[in-house]
């Protein structure tokens, strides 16, 4: 399964987003760009809201905080594209012939309270992405807040009674902790302990997170036993995984997650490759704020990744860094209205577009869709003013003595520019 279409009407502060890309782009990278309050979140929790919308109640969410405050009625809706090695029916009844399926759910002021319903469509999603006992249809949706312990109990049972709905639970809450798959893995190294002599799952994950490199610095998984996923670091010591650098959970914690996940909606023999060396079943996976605890280095890798190892899933992530769009050579880039505009939210293309993928930060802050004057701080902007000023008077006439050391030491402070003339 993959999204082409997205439409959000009067959710939170989207008034009206529509979000549509070819059906040939959905594997691939697409990032959701926009201001802090500009709704990147609300964007990525309305589509998990639509996904799993059948198992939706069990989350307890205050459906009041869902519809803007000043409208009585909104909605959000998806056109879902059917995989159809991977994503059957459910169900009896009509056998729908249609490749792009419509998932729309309303939202309706009554007097103080707001109800959240199935929206009337053509089809019936309860025969496919709605369906009780459905397979196939993958989706899965991570918060900013990553990671392996410190979770709310209440919330750990969900993965357990509503599968699908624990699949997204990490993107609705801050106390949602992502460790069902640190028993998961403890559990495969102990079968494989009973059944040595077998093809052993627990081997083929190890290997595929340190023979693809996921980690910085050349770490990598050295053992699971009882006690825990032990790591050998950059610097030849072993860390149990809770022991490790924020950046490092937050990517592990998703990273296997997903593939939990994976194989407990495909099993393992439509998830890998013939070889391992991939991750080869389709998907959608909704990441808020993916560049976080991560250092620009590892900013600049991880969207590629997943890209190439994940190559037919759909990513759909929200960050403030332009260093995450570098990866959208294969996807999109998408800028939501600032908070107060009347703006529509716009896909990136043309040259700013070229300017995020091709070029570096400064020319992807120059596109100003991070805002204007967001490279220097009010200081270096005087500064830069003071050597155009410099610049300026050194075509002609000399300088004295003193400006010739101030003109020296603010090239030197601005070697980016060292001529720039203000002109």
């Amino acid at each position: 399964m993959y999204i082409k279409k997205i439409s959000i009407e009067n959710v939170r502060s989207l008034q009206s987003i529509t979000w549509e890309i070819e059906e040939t782009q959905c594997p691939g990278w697409h990032v959701i760009l926009g201001d802090n309050g500009s709704g990147k979140s609300t964007f990525l929790k309305s589509i998990s809201l639509v996904l799993i919308f059948n198992q939706f109640d069990a989350l307890r969410q205050n459906s009041k905080e869902w519809l803007n405050k000043d409208s009585d009625s909104g909605y959000i809706s998806l056109q879902l594209v059917r995989d159809e090695e991977h994503d059957p029916f459910s169900g009896k009844g009509k056998t729908y012939q249609k490749k792009l399926l419509p998932a729309k759910v309303c939202l309706t002021r009554v007097k103080t309270d707001v109800t959240i319903t199935k929206g009337k469509q053509s089809e019936d999603p309860s025969r496919y992405i709605w369906g009780q006992s459905v397979k196939g249809w993958f989706s899965t949706a991570y918060g900013p807040f990553r990671r392996f312990s410190g979770g709310n109990k209440d919330y750990q049972k969900l993965f357990y009674s509503h599968s699908r709905l624990a699949a997204h639970l990490s993107i609705f809450g801050e106390d949602v902790a992502l460790d069902e798959s640190i028993e998961w893995l403890k559990e495969l190294q102990f079968k494989k302990l009973e059944s040595p002599s077998q093809d052993n799952l627990i081997d083929t994950i190890i290997a595929f997170i340190n023979t693809n490199n996921l980690l910085p610095h050349g770490a990598k998984i050295n053992k699971i036993s009882s006690e825990g996923v032990e790591f050998i670091d950059g610097n030849n010591c072993t860390l149990l995984v809770e022991e490790l650098s924020d950046g490092y959970r937050s990517i592990l914690s998703m990273t296997f997650e997903l593939i939990r996940q994976l194989i407990q909606v495909y099993g393992i023999h439509q998830v890998f490759g013939d070889n391992n060396s991939k991750i080869i079943a389709p998907g959608v996976v909704l990441i808020d704020e993916i560049d976080v605890h991560l250092h620009p280095t590892w900013q600049k890798k991880i969207g590629s990744w997943f890209c190439q190892y994940f190559p037919n899933i759909q990513f759909i992530v929200s960050t403030h860094s332009p260093i995450i769009c570098q990866a959208a050579t294969k996807g999109t880039v998408y800028r939501l209205p600032k908070p107060g505009s009347n703006d529509s939210g716009q896909m990136i293309t043309g040259q700013n577009r070229d300017r995020l993928l091709y070029g570096n930060v400064l020319d992807a802050y120059g596109t100003e869709i991070f805002g204007k004057n967001v490279t220097r701080s009010e200081a270096s902007q005087q500064k830069q003013n003071r050597l155009a000023q410099l610049n300026q008077k050194a075509r002609y006439e000399e300088l004295n003595e003193n400006e010739r050391k101030e003109h020296q030491t603010l090239q030197a402070m601005m070697p980016s520019n060292p001529d720039f003339t203000g002109l």
